[in-house]
């Protein structure tokens, strides 16, 4: 008698094991981005082996996983000392809000030291951001921006004496310009045109900003204008750049087929 040929058990998918390994990747790096959460800023973490006990994975898959968070700049490593937590960057998305909006939507105080302010006269690059004549006053200050305590960004802006009677700068120090804008002359701010680049700090910069010197930094120049159309404020800042980031949002311009069509035969004509 024919003994019943019992058939090969399937084999597992191929993909089960790299989604598997995937999958503990995830749960280890979001153990760990737990445990910086918990410990905050600045402070040192418990030694490879007694984390990689607590996580119940190997040393090998702990020290790539804090490869990758180091890369990051979640982590700093310090010769002889460990490793820390770095200070978080922060994703600022290009919204048209004031410095004191943006930190109270994020939860902190914000503040401001006044390094200084005072009318001056427009040169020729103010005059013309602003549309105003070469030489007309001018508004000018300069303040040291903090978030719940920590200097973030130093700001120069310049705005229109003639739009703005009886502003007093010193007011800044604890008041928002869009809100002061807003409620006192009635100037409700619409749009903004922004660039951003990267340049190192000054040490004078770098020392307000509690920094090396020569530290990275984001520069943005602002234009912003107010909803009848006209220019209400024109400045520079620059932010940390271990505590920024900046998000943009773009699009792909869409076309119809006929363009599409038209656009290659107009490419393929003799």
């Amino acid at each position: 008698m024919m003994k019943p040929h019992a058939s090969p058990r399937p084999e597992a998918p191929a993909v089960a094991q790299p989604r598997k390994r995937e999958e503990r990747r995830d749960q280890l790096r979001r153990g760990l981005e737990a445990i910086l959460q918990q410990a905050g800023s600045g402070t040192r973490l418990r030694p490879e082996r007694e984390l990689a006990e607590q996580l119940g994975v190997a040393r090998e898959t702990l020290r790539r996983a804090l490869d990758e968070l180091q890369a990051r700049g979640l982590l700093e490593r310090r010769q002889g000392a460990g490793t820390f937590v770095s200070g978080q960057s922060w994703l600022k998305p290009l919204l048209l809000r004031s410095f004191t909006e943006d930190m109270r939507e994020r939860g902190l105080v914000a503040s401001s030291e006044l390094l200084s302010h005072g009318v001056s006269r427009a040169d020729a690059k103010v005059a013309l951001r602003l549309k105003a004549v070469p030489g007309s006053e001018v508004f000018e200050v300069q303040r040291l921006r903090l978030a719940s305590g920590e200097p973030m960004a130093i700001e120069h802006t310049f705005l229109p004496c003639a739009r703005l009677p009886g502003f007093d700068p010193a007011r800044l120090v604890s008041a928002s310009l869009y809100e002061v804008l807003q409620r006192e002359y009635g100037l409700v701010v619409r749009n903004a045109a922004q660039e951003i680049q990267a340049t190192v700090l000054t040490e004078d910069e770098a020392r307000l900003l509690d920094v090396a010197p020569f530290s990275p930094a984001l520069l943005v120049e602002r234009l912003v204008f107010a909803t009848d159309g006209e220019p209400v404020e024109y400045g520079k800042s620059l932010y940390r750049a271990d505590r920024y980031r900046f998000e943009v949002n773009v699009g792909r311009a869409l076309t119809s087929p006929e363009t599409d069509a038209a656009a290659e035969g107009s490419a393929n004509a003799p």
